[in-house]
């Protein structure tokens, strides 16, 4: 029956880049590049790769460009992976739920199919058929 549970949807994609995925990618292995491959920008994610490892000879400045980048990454990882999800048609991984409302909600509908028996809108085969299909 439709008013007895309460259904949360969203889609499931497995070839979809999930933002949450990326950002802790970005966050905990951002300075190896390793978000920039999980978002398939493998050039760029070698790139900060050779300046994590290079980065200490002239005066660290790999590193503090490296550095500059990671914080640049911090806004463009959310573009990376809206463009990657709209170009490929996917959608990034989620979950559906279907659960049955609490004691409280079915109550509430039951007073609600009683008052609209009460005020003749529905019959009272009608309200005996939803009252059953609670009760399962």
């Amino acid at each position: 029956m439709d008013g007895i549970q309460t259904r949360k949807v969203a889609q499931l994609g497995d070839d979809g880049k999930n933002i949450l995925v990326a950002y802790l990618l970005w966050w905990f292995l951002g300075f190896l590049g390793i978000h920039r491959f999980y978002l398939n920008r493998p050039k760029s994610g070698l790139a900060q790769l050779l300046l994590l490892a290079l980065g200490w000879l002239p005066f660290f400045m790999g590193w503090v460009v490296l550095g500059f980048w990671w914080l640049l990454d911090a806004y463009f990882v959310y573009q990376y992976v809206e463009e990657h999800n709209r170009l490929h048609g996917c959608s990034p991984m989620a979950v559906t739920l279907t659960t049955r409302k609490s004691v409280e909600g079915d109550l509430d509908y039951l007073e609600k199919l009683h008052s609209l028996r009460e005020k003749g809108v529905i019959s009272e085969e009608e309200y005996q058929d939803r009252r059953r299909g609670i009760m399962k």
